[in-house]
């Protein structure tokens, strides 16, 4: 007993009637068309009803179209389209006679049967067919043998249904008779019901349409279909398992991710994210993960921004864990979705401490050894985590909610492989809610060594990669003690966070006038001002120590250009340029981040996210040179070197 994947006909009354004008009327419709234009049925193909491979058992026409009229003439066969379609808007109308069954056909393959490979909307008298003996999901409206059409739209048996049937990516929905009686997200359906096919999540999303005939008259007109283009009907894969093209290592040594036999090999030191060149909103993701050893520690971020939080390894996103053998009241070791520095989202039951963290409903994850299948599906903000091909995870009301696709090293070997993805049509989110696009940085320093550094006697143990965190404590023994980039750079900007670690103390330090000059009391004398302090520090721009943008805690705060400042020879609007705006620090001990900007002879100066120097001139700074972290004497530590410009080579 089987129901077509496709519309089937049941009028053998050949009512050419006011086809005409309602076909015409239907093509009028924007981007639909006839799914047999002319009448002609050229290039679809006739099958037996059971077996798509096997060929018609039965002589004569089974299938015949006649004013835009198809009759499927009682032969228990299925006619099907040439052409493959994933995403669309499919519309009809049906009739059917007493007893008689028949199917939609949707996405299926050239062979096996329709119902139970891909799927089959179902068009049948059910009260006579089964003789009162139906299930719900035999009936007419239903994905046959697997959800059952909602209320009772069907109309009785010798008049016209008509049908909308949308197609976009998982979700199907199917109004009958105005009716919205399915409305199904297939990428749920995790366990097929019947036992009898694939899952409903696992059938192809791409294929072709058909109707079935199984048994009586079925009728079928106005048959239009609207492909939705750009649906992003299939998965594209987005590791090709050779190297790691449309995919950027973010700020990991060269050897912390590798490409071996189909699998990305992460040694997960030091701690970072590799990212996809693209952005992504509405998907579905698909990978598969494995942990060498027990309690090992990764992550996959989605809606990321391309860059590092301040004084973060890791960036704004949203976080799926991928831990092991670590399980709290809090977290668990897989399957936790949860937002991560500055980004939001609303778990989808309360948390036990009140983060915005959303739990598994149950822990399905393999071992340490054994590979794990995740599915995540993002769409319009709500995210779905299926672990091991059950759904245990969801949030809501993301932000962002479209971004990069990150894999996070974190401390432990772990690999990747089989990572593909399936564009949903996007909702076109505001600015607000999307990640903000590569700016096209890339990274200075590889959190393993200081490749990419001078290194000079006498630097060696005191300026140390330690992680994802450059380390200086202060002490260097090298007659240059600065810390110097091999290469030199032009037009540029740069993107440094840094904190000064120490234990504060105080300080008595100048105030610092907006013109540059000290600020002098009643007897005319420099006035001072007591402050906590924990060091001094500096970055050095094209070779110049004169050209040094300041790291202290001095009222005026940092990001002055000390050398351009103090220099009385300068002209009165160069110092007052070379001068902070405003202070723009965080407290001490806390990270900050520069974005320095050096185009020609003028200087901008970002500090947390306010301008602090406004395209300062400085006469004579060089038009080329190399970068310097400043030895003051004082520990200091530096995150997040990042570049981007012209010509830097």
């Amino acid at each position: 007993m089987k129901h077509v994947y496709v519309f089937f006909l049941t009028g053998v009354i050949a009512c050419a009637m006011l086809v005409g004008d309602t076909t015409t009327l239907r093509a009028a419709e924007k981007g639909f068309v006839p799914l047999f234009p002319g009448d002609s049925l050229e290039g679809w193909k006739v099958s037996d009803w059971s077996d798509l491979g096997t060929p018609q058992k039965v002589q004569g026409t089974p299938w015949r179209i006649e004013n835009g009229v198809l009759y499927g003439l009682n032969k228990r066969t299925w006619i099907i389209s040439p052409k493959q379609y994933g995403g669309f808007v499919l519309k009809l109308e049906s009739k059917i006679s007493k007893g008689a069954n028949g199917g939609i056909g949707l996405r299926f393959p050239l062979e096996g049967d329709p119902a139970y490979m891909a799927m089959e909307i179902q068009v049948v008298d059910d009260e006579v067919y089964y003789g009162g003996g139906s299930r719900p999901e035999q009936r007419t409206g239903s994905i046959y043998d697997e959800i059952a059409a909602s209320g009772d739209a069907v109309k009785p048996v010798g008049q016209w249904n008509s049908w909308e049937i949308t197609a976009r990516a998982s979700r199907i929905t199917i109004v009958l008779n105005g009716q919205k009686v399915i409305d199904a997200d297939l990428s749920r359906e995790t366990k097929a019901r019947q036992q009898r096919g694939l899952a409903l999540a696992k059938r192809p999303l791409k294929g072709h349409i058909g109707f079935q005939n199984l048994n009586g008259l079925i009728t079928l007109r106005n048959i239009m279909i609207k492909p939705l283009d750009g649906d992003g009907d299939e998965f594209v894969s987005l590791f090709n398992g050779k190297n790691f093209d449309g995919w950027v290592n973010v700020n990991c040594g060269p050897e912390t991710w590798t490409a071996k036999d189909g699998i990305i090999v992460c040694t997960g030191i030091p701690t970072g994210v590799m990212r996809t060149e693209k952005q992504y909103e509405n998907y579905i993701l698909e990978l598969e993960w494995c942990h060498i050893k027990k309690g090992g520690n990764a992550g996959l971020f989605i809606h990321s921004a391309p860059l590092p939080a301040v004084g973060q390894p890791f960036t704004r996103a949203i976080e799926v864990q991928i831990l092991d053998g670590r399980n709290t009241e809090n977290y668990t070791s897989h399957g936790d979705v949860f937002a991560i520095h500055g980004a939001t989202m609303k778990p989808d039951k309360p948390h036990p401490g009140g983060w915005m963290r959303s739990l598994p409903s149950e822990r399905r994850c393999k071992p340490a050894g054994q590979w794990n299948h995740y599915r995540i599906e993002s769409r319009d903000g709500t995210i779905t985590l299926a672990v091991n091909g059950k759904i245990v995870t969801r949030g809501s009301d993301s932000n962002p909610r479209k971004g990069y696709i990150c894999l996070e090293a974190e401390g432990s070997e772990v690999h990747f492989r089989n990572i593909r993805v399936r564009e949903l049509p996007s909702s076109n989110p505001p600015a607000d809610m999307v990640a903000e696009k590569d700016q096209g940085f890339r990274s200075l320093y590889n959190g393993l060594d200081l490749r990419g550094w001078k290194q000079v006697p006498g630097n060696e143990n005191h300026w140390r990669a330690k992680n994802w965190i450059l380390d200086y404590d202060g002490k260097s023994e090298a007659g240059d003690k600065n810390l110097w980039t091999q290469e030199e750079f032009g037009n540029f900007t740069l993107i440094v966070d840094w904190r000064l670690p120490a234990e504060p103390g105080t300080e008595q330090v100048p105030v610092i006038q907006p013109d540059g000059s000290q600020a002098t009391d009643s007897d005319g004398k420099p006035s001072t001002v007591s402050v906590p302090a924990a060091g001094d520090s500096g970055i050095y721009l094209r070779g110049s120590s004169k050209s040094q943008i300041n790291i202290w805690n001095w009222p005026i705060g940092s990001g002055e250009i000390w050398g351009y400042r103090t220099d009385e020879n300068m002209p009165a609007e160069v110092r007052k340029a070379a001068t902070p705006i405003l202070n723009a620090d965080n407290r001490v001990g806390e990270w900050n981040r520069f974005e320095i900007t050096a185009i020609g002879d003028r200087v901008t100066v970002v500090l947390n996210g306010k301008t602090v120097i406004r395209r300062a001139q400085l006469p004579g700074m060089p038009k080329r040179g190399s970068i310097a972290l400043q030895h003051h004497g004082d520990p200091v530590q530096f995150a997040n070197i990042f570049i981007k410009g012209q010509n830097l080579r």
